[in-house]
């Protein structure tokens, strides 16, 4: 013999106001999302001998890239080691890199390219790169932020449209990402 016990029922003006009541609270204004927290990074003196653009940032890949400084026109570079005169004129451009991926994030100076208003796109200069000691090759771990300076050498007379910095491909991707192509000066 099976015993039958009956299950109750739940009228459906009752599941409706249950519904209600988990929704109200998010609905409600009364409370506020906070902004996450930010660092507060201390401000840094530029070089006198350098613009200071704003708002010049773009992406690739899990790089986020911000253009903190630019200085084009220059003949000659000199460093604790070396010094060098150019073959056109040196281009500095100081780059912050910021990884907001979950995994390193290689930049490769050798990669990046300044584009002048010709069209050209140049390649870094090693010497200039060499004699300032600044990264061939920077992991940049996960939640990471560096900043350095890429050298290039253009032809005298040219002026500097933008540059292209590239990041590198993200875990599981099949090619190399799009560059962020930052407009300058």
């Amino acid at each position: 013999m099976r015993l039958r016990v009956p299950r109750p029922r739940i009228p459906a003006a009752a599941i409706a106001l249950g519904a209600v009541a988990v929704a109200l609270p998010g609905c409600s204004g009364s409370e506020r999302a906070e902004a996450p927290p930010t660092y507060h990074v201390p401000a840094e003196r530029a070089r006198e001998d350098e613009s200071v653009p704003r708002g010049k940032t773009g992406r690739s890949a899990d790089l986020h890239f911000t253009v903190l400084g630019f200085r084009e026109g220059m003949t000659e570079v000199m460093g604790t080691h070396a010094a060098m005169g150019s073959k056109g004129t040196f281009t500095r451009v100081r780059v912050l890199a910021v990884n907001t991926g979950r995994d390193i994030q290689v930049f490769d100076t050798w990669k990046q390219r300044l584009v002048t208003t010709d069209g050209a796109a140049h390649s870094p200069d090693v010497n200039a790169t060499m004699i300032k000691r600044q990264p061939e090759r920077l992991s940049v771990g996960a939640s990471m932020r560096v900043e350095f300076d890429v050298w290039f050498d253009v032809p005298r007379g040219a002026r500097t449209r933008a540059v292209r910095l590239y990041g590198s491909p993200p875990v599981g991707a099949v090619r190399d990402p799009a560059p962020a192509e930052i407009r300058l000066p």
